[in-house]
């Protein structure tokens, strides 16, 4: 099985970002997708280890993200509330083209292979299999 999330868009509004007690940084924004029929979606994202240049991406800006659907449960207001958003291991702004190209060319070659997984184990058989978290590499 794969959990695997691409959302490509436009920044909604500046991104929140702050230090985790662990030193890592923690970012969270929305990216505004259109549907195949035009429809504007908003997509939360977050993303633990956020590269040092989100305080400087800019509402409007184009950004490519890459990582997997997680939906979290939360206490407010007294209330148990639930938020579905894209966990990313990866964002780039699409400026970088090369970049945006080979995180969409590695994307499919997982997708690909893990379709091909699937197909070659007994219908039975179908549990969580060896597909684990990807990370791709980013180019300074």
């Amino acid at each position: 099985m794969l959990n695997m999330a691409i959302a490509m868009g436009n920044l909604a509004k500046p991104a929140q970002v702050r230090a985790l007690p662990s030193g890592l940084m923690f970012a969270y924004f929305d990216l505004q997708v259109r549907t195949a029929d035009q429809v504007l979606e908003t997509v939360p994202v977050a993303i633990f280890d956020a590269p040092a240049q989100v305080p400087e991406w800019t509402t409007g800006q184009g950004l490519l993200a890459v990582g997997r659907v997680r939906r979290r449960f939360f206490r407010s207001g007294g209330a148990t509330q639930s938020r579905t958003e894209l966990v990313a291991d990866q964002v780039w702004p699409l400026t970088l083209e090369e970049e945006v190209l080979t995180a969409l060319a590695c994307a499919g070659g997982v997708i690909a292979t893990a379709v091909e997984d699937a197909r070659s184990r007994p219908a039975r058989d179908l549990g969580p299999g060896p597909v684990g978290a990807v990370r791709l590499e980013r180019r300074p």
